[in-house]
């Protein structure tokens, strides 16, 4: 459901990921019942929601994301949100890439 194309496009670049955080790798979260799950969702949530309001708050109304080695550079949910901003995305550009286009 996302865009593929974007007149007087607003360019934003990111360099980190549009994903909820990851625990430790030494670190295990368990969680034991459906309220827990649901509160953990809902954390998730309300997190990316407001990383995405504040790309749109910026004015940017095209999004290049930069490649992660770690992990999705972005998500599902992530991008759920931002085509309902009407924020195109571009993902997993490559770091010499960035460089490129950030020198512009």
């Amino acid at each position: 459901g996302g865009l593929d194309r974007q007149e007087n496009a607003k360019i934003g670049l990111i360099q980190f990921c549009l994903s909820p955080p990851k625990t430790d790798l030494e670190n295990q979260v368990i969680v034991s019942d459906y309220a827990q799950m649901d509160r953990v969702l809902k954390e998730e949530r309300k997190y990316i929601l407001k990383l995405c309001k504040k790309i749109k708050a910026a004015g940017c109304n095209v999004l290049l994301i930069q490649k992660s080695i770690l992990r999705d550079a972005v998500n599902e949910m992530s991008l759920h949100f931002l085509a309902k901003m009407k924020i195109m995305v571009v993902k997993d550009v490559e770091r010499d890439d960035i460089e490129c286009i950030r020198d512009q």
